[in-house]
C-alpha cells in the first residue's frame, strides 16, 4: 500500500507539471506558420474588428507562443486582446490561440505584421468610408442655394452618387469636380440633417461600393404646407370659379396638372378636395402663381395642390395642401318622380327629373350605348328603355324583386353641369318578385298552362335556366335550350302568342307534340319576331291534342325575367 501511494504521489507530480507548462509537446515541434482569422480585414473608419492567430505545425496543430506586433500602416492601430484567453482547469493561459482587435482612425489600404516562433504574416486591412468628416460649405442653405461637399483623403465620388438628405427630398447634383472630390449640389426643402452619398468609392480600389454618412447636418428652409394661401371665395354657389392663390414665393409647376402627354389638358387630379369629386376646369396662370377652377358640389375640406415649389426650387415637386377649406353647397338625394311606385313584372315606368336636375345623356359609342346613366333599385340594375333629348326623363323597366330607394348614377345639376353625380332618389320603388316555375326542362313534368277563353288572355311571368335541349325545325342546326309549357287543346282553336322580356338575348317560341321532339304538321311556329326583337307575337291554328310551348333562348346568357302572354 505505501508503494502505491508513492507511485500516486509522483504521478499527481508529473500531471501538475503538464498543467503548468500549457503543452509540454511545443518545444519538440517545429512551427511552419502563422494562421489568421479572418485573412484580410475590411472594416470601417471608427470601427474595431478581432483577428484571431495561431503558430501551427506541418500537421496543423496549434503551438503556443508569444507574438510581436510589427509595421503597423497607416489608418489602423493593432492590440492584443489580453482578455482572450485559453485556459486550463487550474487556470492556467495557453497561449495556442491569441486574440487581435484592429481599430480604424482613417480611410486606408493598410497592413500590420505579426511575429512568431520565427515566421511572420502580414494582414491585410481594408480600411472603407462610413460616417466620415465631409465638407459641407453651406449647412443652412437657402432656397435654390447651391452648395458644395468635399470628401475626406481616400474617399472619391462618382457619375453615379446620389446624394440625400435626413429629412427633405434628394439634393439636385449639378457637377462633380474633375477629382472626384467635390460633389455641387442644390438642396430641396424641409432638409435636416445628416447628408448620405451613395456609390461612392475609394482611391485605393475603385472597383469598391460604398454609402457614406457625414458628421455634419444641413438644414433648409421648411415648406411643408400652404399657409397663407387665399381663396377668391371660401363658400362659392355652384358652378362658380374660385382661384387660389399661392403664398408669396411659391408656385405650381403646371406639368403637374397634365393628364397625358397632350399639350395643355389639365388633369382634374392636380387638385383634390378629400370628400367630393376633383375640381373641373383648372387652369394656371402664366407666373404659376394662381390656380382656377370649378369646385364640384359636395366639396367641404383643404385643398390638396400637387407640384408645388418655392419658385427658386422648381425641380423639387411637392404636394402640400391649404390650411383654409372650400365649402360648396351640398346635394346627397334627389326628388325624381316615378309614374308608379308598385309596377308589375315588366312594367315600363317613367322617371322625370325635379327641376334643376336632368339625366346624362353622354353616349359611348356609335350604337347610341349611354355612357353614365344607370338606376340601380335594390342593388339590380332596371332596363333603360328611352331618354328625353333633353335628359329630362327617360323610361325604364325595374326587374323583378326591385325593392329600395334608387341609386341614379348619371345626374347632372344645370348649376354645374361639368360634373356627374351618382345619388339616391328620395322614392322608393317595390316589384313583385318571379319564382322560376319547377319542371320546365322535362316534357313529363312540364307546367301546364290553362288556356283561357275566347277572346281573352293569360299572362305567366318565368325566369331561371334554359334547361331541355330543343331540337327545333327537327334538329337540323343542333338543340337549343329551351323552358318548356304544356297547353291542352280541346276543339280546333287558333292562339297568339306574345314573348317579352327586358334585356338583349334572342328568344323564340315553338310548339312541339307531347314527346318534345316532333313538331306538329299543322299550325306553325310560334316564332315571329327576328334575333333579338322583343316583343315577338304569332298567332298559330292548332288542332285538338296536348302540346308543348318551347321558350327558346339561342344566346348565351339568360334574361333575368320573361313573359308569356296566351291570347284566344
Amino acid at each position: 500500500m505505501k508503494r502505491l501511494l508513492r507511485g500516486s504521489v509522483v504521478l499527481a507530480v508529473a500531471v501538475g507539471i503538464l498543467s503548468c507548462s500549457g503543452d509540454p509537446t511545443s518545444d519538440f515541434r517545429e512551427p511552419s506558420g502563422i494562421v489568421a482569422t479572418p485573412t484580410v480585414v475590411f472594416i470601417d473608419v471608427g470601427e474595431t474588428k478581432p483577428v484571431i492567430v495561431s503558430l501551427q505545425d506541418d500537421q496543423g496543430s496549434q503551438i503556443a507562443a508569444d507574438y510581436e506586433i510589427t509595421a503597423v500602416g497607416p489608418g489602423i492601430s493593432v492590440v492584443q486582446d489580453t482578455a482572450f484567453q485559453n485556459t486550463t482547469a487550474e487556470g492556467v493561459v495557453i497561449n495556442n490561440s491569441v486574440r487581435f482587435q484592429v481599430t480604424a482612425s482613417a480611410i486606408a489600404n493598410s497592413s500590420f505584421t505579426l511575429n512568431a516562433g520565427g515566421q511572420t504574416l502580414v494582414i491585410p486591412v481594408r480600411v472603407t468610408p462610413a460616417t466620415v468628416n465631409l465638407v459641407i460649405s453651406n449647412p443652412t442653405p437657402n432656397f435654390g442655394d447651391t452648395i458644395t461637399v468635399t470628401a475626406p483623403p481616400g474617399v472619391l465620388f462618382t457619375d453615379s452618387s446620389e446624394v440625400t438628405f435626413a429629412g427633405g427630398p434628394a439634393g439636385d447634383i449639378v457637377s462633380l469636380s474633375a477629382d472626384r472630390t467635390t460633389l455641387t449640389l442644390v438642396p430641396g426643402p424641409n432638409t435636416a440633417g445628416v447628408v448620405t452619398v451613395s456609390h461612392t468609392t475609394v482611391s485605393y480600389d475603385e472597383s469598391l461600393d460604398f454609402t457614406i454618412t457625414s458628421t455634419g447636418t444641413v438644414t433648409s428652409p421648411v415648406l411643408t404646407d400652404l399657409t397663407g394661401a387665399t381663396l377668391s371665395n371660401a363658400t362659392p354657389a355652384l358652378g362658380e370659379t374660385v382661384t387660389l392663390t399661392l403664398p408669396a414665393g411659391i408656385k405650381v409647376i403646371p406639368d403637374s396638372f397634365l393628364a397625358d402627354s397632350s399639350p395643355g389638358v389639365l388633369a382634374d387630379s392636380g387638385l383634390v378636395i378629400e370628400g367630393a369629386m376633383n375640381p373641373a376646369e383648372v387652369t394656371v396662370s402664366a407666373d404659376s402663381s394662381t390656380i382656377t377652377f370649378v369646385p364640384a358640389p359636395n366639396s367641404d375640406s383643404i385643398i390638396t395642390v400637387r407640384g408645388v415649389v418655392p419658385s427658386p426650387l422648381p425641380q423639387f415637386p411637392q404636394i402640400l395642401q391649404t390650411t383654409i377649406k372650400l365649402t360648396t353647397p351640398r346635394i346627397d338625394s334627389i326628388a325624381v318622380t316615378f309614374s308608379d311606385v308598385a309596377p308589375d313584372v315588366l312594367e315600363e315606368i317613367t322617371v322625370t327629373a325635379p327641376a334643376g336636375f336632368r339625366f346624362d345623356t353622354t353616349t359611348s359609342d356609335t350604337l347610341g350605348t349611354l355612357a353614365n346613366l344607370q338606376f340601380l333599385i335594390g342593388g339590380q340594375p332596371a332596363i333603360i328603355g328611352s331618354l328625353a333629348p333633353d335628359g329630362r326623363s327617360a323610361t325604364i323597366t325595374p326587374l323583378p324583386g326591385s325593392s329600395g330607394f334608387a341609386s341614379i348614377s348619371g345626374v347632372i345639376v344645370d348649376a354645374a353641369p361639368q360634373f356627374v353625380l351618382t345619388l339616391p332618389a328620395t322614392t322608393s320603388i317595390t316589384v313583385p318578385a318571379v319564382t322560376p316555375l319547377e319542371g320546365t326542362g322535362d316534357p313529363a313534368t312540364a307546367p301546364t298552362i290553362t288556356l283561357p277563353g275566347v277572346g281573352g288572355s293569360v299572362t305567366i311571368n318565368d325566369a331561371g335556366a334554359f334547361d331541355y335541349p330543343a331540337a327545333i325545325f327537327g334538329g337540323d342546326f343542333g338543340l337549343f335550350p329551351a323552358r318548356l309549357y304544356k297547353v291542352v287543346i280541346t276543339a280546333p282553336t287558333a292562339l297568339t302568342v306574345t314573348l317579352d322580356w327586358p334585356t338583349s338575348e334572342d328568344l323564340g317560341v315553338y310548339y312541339f307534340a307531347a314527346d318534345g321532339v316532333t313538331e306538329p304538321a299543322e299550325g306553325i311556329p310560334a316564332d315571329n319576331g327576328g334575333a333579338g326583337a322583343s316583343p315577338e307575337t304569332s298567332t298559330s291554328a292548332l288542332l285538338p291534342g296536348t302540346y308543348l310551348l318551347a321558350v327558346v333562348n339561342f344566346s348565351l346568357t339568360d334574361p333575368p325575367v320573361f313573359s308569356l302572354t296566351i291570347s284566344r
